[in-house]
């Protein structure tokens, strides 16, 4: 497991107003809470925190919170992003003893191309992207690999199917479905009947016909007319 060291201060001042000063100077306004100890306001380098995420193989990735001289161990519970820019508002902070297991949501990574999909033309079709585990906070898995190699049409692969470390426990309902290999999509068109080939044939022949009456009709000159 990949731990990460970010460097943070005590932020002074609260709400929107020192909060986008904070953003302003380059920083992200963020909060470190935890079971052992009360919420506190801090902000980390916007720079440096975006470094840290590209470093992450998750959220739930084990972090080094350096505050004020003081570290602490930590993990991102939430990042929040503005909904028109996308970039990086605010970032809230998990404070995690070592010795307590913690509840995390570990992602889920789907490797290989399955049989159904390559040979026959299936659907790989994902409900889960992530897994609730319980565990310490230095057993939690980067990420939890599934290989899909050899499903075909209509396999599955369900929560309780899943390959954990052994101190690692699911949370998640174990009969939940995690990925499946649907069957193509394909519009069937049925072919027609001789019948009705016979009928839409002969249906084509008299309206043909009747045309054909028609345009005699139109092209006869008309009778002199008597005084």
């Amino acid at each position: 497991m990949k731990e990460i060291v970010l460097a943070a201060e005590t932020r002074v001042g609260v709400g929107k107003g020192p909060a986008r000063q904070t953003r302003r100077d380059g920083r992200i306004p963020a909060v470190i809470y935890g079971p052992e100890s009360e919420p506190k306001a801090i902000a980390v380098d916007h720079k440096a925190l975006m470094a840290a995420i590209r470093s992450v193989s998750g959220a739930s990735t084990l972090m080094d919170l350096e505050i004020d001289g003081k570290t602490s161990k930590v993990i991102m519970r939430e990042v929040q992003r503005d909904p028109v820019t996308s970039k990086i508002i605010h970032v809230d902070f998990h404070a995690v003893s070592m010795t307590k297991s913690i509840n995390v949501a570990v992602q889920i990574r789907v490797v290989g191309t399955a049989i159904g999909v390559k040979r026959d033309g299936g659907i790989l079709q994902i409900n889960m992207r992530e897994l609730e585990v319980l565990c310490l906070p230095d057993q939690i898995p980067g990420h939890i690999e599934v290989d899909v190699s050899e499903l075909a049409i209509g396999d599955s692969i369900h929560v309780k199917n899943l390959s954990l470390p052994e101190d690692v426990n699911v949370v998640s309902d174990p009969s939940r479905t995690v990925l499946v290999i649907g069957a193509p999509t394909v519009v069937k068109v049925d072919e027609p009947t001789e019948e009705e080939v016979a009928a839409a044939e002969a249906e084509e022949a008299a309206e043909g016909a009747e045309e054909g009456e028609e345009d005699k009709t139109a092209e006869k000159p008309e009778g002199d007319k008597k005084e």
